[in-house]
């Protein structure tokens, strides 16, 4: 029968295309050689996704030369700007095939970040977690994984295989034989390669069963009737809501236990149960609970959605905002114009400092809801967070703001562009209007693609501070608020609200726009600034790392060092880099770096860093952001190796090797 396939491929199937060769090439026993297939045919199409996660999918886990070439082509992707979660799971398998499952984590939880609906990433984490010595967090990935793609016998298969390796006989059997009966069905050409493995491991699983636990006598007719009686399951599921509204949690809690038992695909008793178990402190059962109502659910579903987004904001309470991330976004797969899962992600893209994706985010809440005001003016305040330093030039030169001949950006003229654009937002442009309607030169018209925009002028922004200072003065003075002390006001984080000329700072016109004449936002000379608990917390951290040699950096220079070092923020924060510690006050992410060469949180890996810290505070950040470097004696120019290649620090400069790792080490000076 092996032969006549093997006959059949060399006619037209075998000049068909490669993942359809590699996959039936599988089929026939020969997994090595489906490998070979798909990475030759990545050397014609190195874009094709497709082709590539399949190579992920068959590469060994052991050293071999197809996973240097897996990762080379994973990052020359990822080098070309293309982010795409494919070629992140590519660099994740190599480094985990490496020994390096640190490295490899992080760029698995990339991958996650940009596909958490894709079961590829799934698969690959938990693996990684595996290989990593957490069995634990490995089968509750895959768990995940199947979650969301149960009709993949793959899925099962590889959660099987976790299971089994923990030694849990009895789930591994049942992920194996629930995979198998789905190949029955399956019409893929790799269906017949994996029924072999899921038959192979439900008999490896079956003794181990058979090992690990007495054989355990079949339920008599009777039991069978009742967890088939739906009428029982009906009544139970009324007992449950009973107990629940009145308030008996204890009580309801072992009710809806029985019930499961008697209706273990319920989702509406599962979607029930979960806030049940949230309230009781169970929460990590309880975010399970609605995942799995969620699934019960069905795809498309505006209750799967509804479960979703619980799910995320429980997640959320424990602090796991990947997981967090990762609900929200199946929530919108399920249904994409849920509203309130569009708004947790893009506030929860914010928290995370991806902009571009909060951007995006927000973009789709106002398709939905045009008149959502506060998604309006976040989208807009990112766009201008958004802009490179040329294009904020652009603006500057274009309102007449800075001096037409500046080619260089400095940090006031960032900070003046963002007091200007801050006030447009706000209502400036017809603040001023009404103040001075004959006024010339006070505004510009911008042609944009949505239409003809009215923006302020450098003069017109001097205006609106001067009458906006003069109409502030006559709020604080309407609340009582002395002459005297009204030029000594603070905002509630402390920042002055007038300059010592009597004019409102961008801190303080933030102040008078958001309300001052209805609602206290500014402090008196004498009131002390309000911390909260954590922000106690944090400042007390923040001085604590200062005392061992860390700086605190701004939010736009933590971003400038990801993107001119190509890392991820856990190859920087994590080891064997371990050069950014990040906290959160409770208002904002703070960032701390390790700053002092001679403390000993430097190493050989990371007492670099602080030179682009500093050069991006000096402003000369051209040659840094420079793919190549300048050549001598008629050389060309030669490319520049960044802080990170491929998905990891690079090392070569610092002549570190596979088998000794100097960043892990303290400087000499330290000691």
């Amino acid at each position: 029968m092996a032969a006549a396939l093997l006959a059949a491929m060399s006619g037209p199937a075998a000049a068909g295309d490669p993942l359809t060769r590699a996959r039936e090439t599988a089929a026939l026993g020969d997994p090595a050689k489906a490998l070979s297939i798909a990475m030759d045919g990545l050397k014609a199409a190195p874009a094709d996704r497709e082709l590539f996660l399949y190579a992920v999918e068959m590469l060994p886990e052991a050293p071999t030369p197809h996973a240097g070439a897996l990762a080379a082509a994973a990052a020359a992707r990822v080098q070309k700007k293309d982010e795409h979660y494919a070629w992140y799971l590519g660099l994740c398998k190599a480094l985990r095939i490496s020994a390096k499952s640190q490295e490899a984590l992080s760029n698995c939880k990339k991958a996650l970040e940009l596909e958490p609906t894709a079961y590829p990433v799934y698969r690959e984490l938990g693996l990684t977690y595996a290989a990593a010595g957490n069995p634990r967090k490995a089968a509750e990935t895959l768990e995940q994984g199947v979650e969301i793609s149960s009709s993949d016998y793959k899925a099962h298969y590889n959660l099987g295989r976790v299971l089994e390796l923990r030694g849990d006989g009895a789930r591994a059997a049942q992920s194996y034989s629930r995979g198998l009966s789905l190949t029955i069905r399956a019409q893929t050409p790799d269906s017949q390669y994996y029924r072999a493995l899921l038959k192979a491991g439900l008999r490896r699983s079956g003794k181990l069963k058979a090992k690990a636990q007495p054989k355990l006598k079949a339920p008599g007719k009777t039991a069978a009737r009742k967890a088939a009686d739906p009428r029982q399951a009906a009544a139970c599921l009324a007992k449950f809501r009973e107990e629940f509204l009145k308030d008996n949690l204890g009580s309801a809690l072992e009710t809806s236990d029985a019930c499961v038992r008697l209706s273990p695909s319920d989702p509406e008793l599962a979607s029930e149960r979960a806030p049940l178990m949230v309230r009781v402190g169970k929460y990590e059962e309880g975010v399970r609970e609605y995942e799995r109502a969620a699934v019960l659910y069905g795809p498309n579903n505006s209750m799967s959605a509804f479960c979703r987004v619980k799910a995320a904001e429980t997640w959320l309470k424990l602090r796991e905002t990947t997981k967090a991330l990762a609900q929200y976004r199946l929530a919108l797969a399920a249904s994409p114009q849920d509203l309130n899962a569009l708004k947790g992600l893009a506030e929860l893209q914010e928290n995370r400092s991806d902009s571009a994706g909060a951007l995006t985010t927000y973009e789709a809440i106002l398709k939905l809801d045009p008149g959502n005001a506060r998604a309006g003016a976040r989208r807009d305040e990112l766009k201008t967070a958004l802009l490179s330093d040329d294009q904020i030039l652009a603006e500057l030169h274009l309102r007449q703001a800075i001096d037409e001949q500046k080619t260089a950006l400095l940090p006031e003229d960032s900070k003046l562009f963002k007091a200007i654009k801050a006030a447009e937002l706000g209502g400036a442009v017809d603040y001023l209007k009404a103040k001075v309607p004959t006024a010339r030169g006070m505004t510009v018209e911008k042609k944009t693609a949505a239409g003809t925009k009215i923006l302020l002028t450098g003069a017109g922004y001097k205006a609106y501070v001067f009458h906006a200072s003069k109409d502030a003065i006559k709020v604080f003075e309407t609340s009582g608020v002395g002459l005297r002390e009204i030029f000594q006001l603070r905002d509630l984080t402390g920042a002055p609200v007038f300059d010592p000329a009597g004019r409102l700072t961008p801190e303080g016109e933030t102040v008078w726009r958001t309300g001052a004449g209805t609602q206290k936002t500014w402090l008196l000379p004498h009131e002390p600034v309000q911390e909260s608990p954590k922000a106690r917390e944090t400042r007390q951290k923040i001085a604590a790392l200062q005392g061992r040699g860390y700086e605190e950096i701004s939010e736009p220079e933590y971003l400038w060092l990801l993107k001119v070092t190509r890392c991820l923020e856990m190859t920087l924060q994590n080891a064997p880099v371990s050069a950014i510690i990040q906290l959160d006050d409770g208002t904002r992410p703070r960032y701390m770096i390790c700053y002092d060469e001679k403390a000993d949180c430097s190493n050989l890996c990371n007492n670099k860093l602080p030179s682009y810290i500093a050069s991006y505070r000096a402003n000369n950040t051209t040659e840094i952001e420079s793919d190549y470097s300048t050549g001598f004696f008629g050389r060309g120019a030669v490319k520049k190796r960044r802080f990170c290649e491929n998905g990891e620090v690079w090392m070569g400069d610092i002549g570190i090797t596979k088998d000794k790792n100097p960043c892990a080490a303290p400087l000499p000076s330290a000691r």
